[in-house]
């Protein structure tokens, strides 16, 4: 049976030409979504629909949602994803919903090859924050002809940006998702609501939008919103993004910090590769800020990357808490989120019986069964719309990330519909690195999101 709030989001499409709809992870949006779907099918309000959403979403939860509810079943739907091969059929077969990932609408966009064999007339995007204006541009492609004659294609304008605000104008609904409307800030919502109203609300120029209500520091790669930008952006925002409340389906997760020390030597190392961007013992250059504090976390995690892509190990301070808490765990199974590969085998090393996320195409109905007792996963190959709630209820971080929207979608894959214990996380995190700042970043960026979900909140 649909929740509550599953129909009430139903309802919210279906009277709606454009909307960005705030919902919790896990709190049922897929569902709620296909619902509206399949009554705007059954009443020709729309005809074809292309679901937009990350990999793993696009090819395994939609087309799992659409066979887990009676009344979606009867859908034709079509999955835009495998090889060259496998997309082009799902195209031609022209189905009630397309599902495609976020990577292959440049793809899409050069296999219609013009506008007028765009046929959706509806889109919904889930996980919407993911759309940047002016990312993930390409390169101009040579390519040989038969006759020997050279044909070049364009890149620059070609982005998954691009190909959706060409392709607007054949739109004429337009649904977008997510939990984290603005992981990174405020500057997360100009292409969101552009793609919803054509710049009406916050201006058709991204460049523009960010002169009117932020200050930028180009140095350091930051832009801070100007006094009175976040109340006005909001106002501007009303008619656009809702927020559904929130429905308690399971206790909220438990923090438990994991705090470790490094070696002496080790962290007298740490102070002085922080200082100087240079580490002599282990012949590692930091060649600028940013590539630091990248190095700092590498560091605190057990060693570095050096220029030619070898790995010196430096410590096992984090690798001996991570073995403490699978023997105090008594047996339950563990999810373990890790940052580089280094951490990935390495854990491999000193736990042969763990099992990497993605290496196999069963490992979430392995993990569900309980057959699993220590996944390890990229936060960024997991995040979203991943159902492991079956299978624990303990996480572990090995290394953070300062992605806001990937630790907020991690943390979100074991408190879910059908978690029956507390779900515990454990960040494992080394005194007096980096690890302490990544973490008020996170708090930090997490602050800013949490008043525009709360200013968009739908009150009964």
């Amino acid at each position: 049976m649909l929740r509550d709030n599953q129909r009430l989001v139903a309802d919210i499409i279906k009277k709606s030409e454009g909307k960005l709809i705030i919902q919790s992870m896990g709190g049922g949006k897929t569902a709620g979504t296909l619902t509206a779907i399949v009554d705007m099918l059954n009443r020709f309000e729309v005809q074809h629909v292309l679901i937009i959403a990350p990999r793993f979403v696009a090819a395994h939860t939609w087309p799992d949602e659409i066979e887990a509810w009676q009344h979606t079943r009867a859908i034709s739907y079509s999955v835009a994803v495998g090889d060259p091969i496998q997309r082009r059929a799902a195209i031609q077969a022209k189905a009630e919903i397309t599902c495609i990932n976020f990577e292959n609408l440049t793809w899409l966009a050069k296999y219609i090859g013009t506008i007028k064999n765009w046929y959706w007339d509806m889109v919904v995007i889930d996980e919407s924050s993911r759309f940047k204006a002016g990312e993930g541009r390409t390169k101009a492609t040579k390519t040989r002809r038969s006759d020997g004659t050279v044909r070049v294609t364009k890149g620059g304008n070609m982005t998954r940006f691009g190909v959706m605000t060409t392709a607007r104008q054949k739109v004429a609904r337009i649904v977008e998702l997510t939990g984290t409307p603005a992981p990174q800030g405020l500057q997360d919502l100009w292409s969101q609501s552009y793609l919803l109203d054509q710049g009406e609300a916050l201006g058709r120029s991204k460049s523009d939008f960010e002169r009117r209500y932020f200050i930028k520091d180009r140095k350091r790669h930051l832009m801070t919103p100007k006094h009175n930008a976040e109340q006005d952006i909001l106002k501007r925002l009303e008619h656009l993004l809702v927020t559904i409340p929130q429905e308690k389906i399971v206790e909220e997760p438990r923090f438990i910090p994991m705090k470790v020390r490094l070696p002496e030597k080790a962290m007298r190392e740490y102070r002085e590769f922080e200082e100087t961007l240079y580490s002599e013992p282990h012949d590692v250059e930091a060649v600028s800020s940013g590539v630091l504090a990248n190095k700092l976390l590498q560091f605190a995690n057990s060693g570095l990357y050096k220029e030619d892509g070898s790995y010196v190990h430096i410590h096992d301070a984090k690798m001996d808490a991570l073995e403490e808490l699978i023997e105090s765990a008594n047996g339950e199974n563990i999810l373990c989120f890790y940052s580089f590969k280094f951490d990935k085998e390495a854990i491999r090393k000193r736990f042969p019986f763990a099992v990497v996320a993605n290496e196999s195409n069963d490992f979430i109905k392995r993990w569900n069964d309980r057959k699993i007792k220590l996944l390890l996963a990229h936060p960024a190959s997991i995040g979203h719309g991943t159902n492991l709630q079956y299978g624990g209820h303990i996480a572990a971080w090995y290394g953070l990330t300062f992605s806001l929207e990937l630790w907020l979608q991690a943390n979100a894959r074991l408190p879910r519909a059908g978690q029956t214990e507390q779900v515990l996380i454990y960040p494992i995190i080394a005194e007096g690195t980096y690890d302490e700042r990544a973490l008020k970043i996170l708090n930090r960026k997490d602050s800013t999101q949490n008043r525009v979900i709360e200013n968009f909140l739908l009150r009964s």
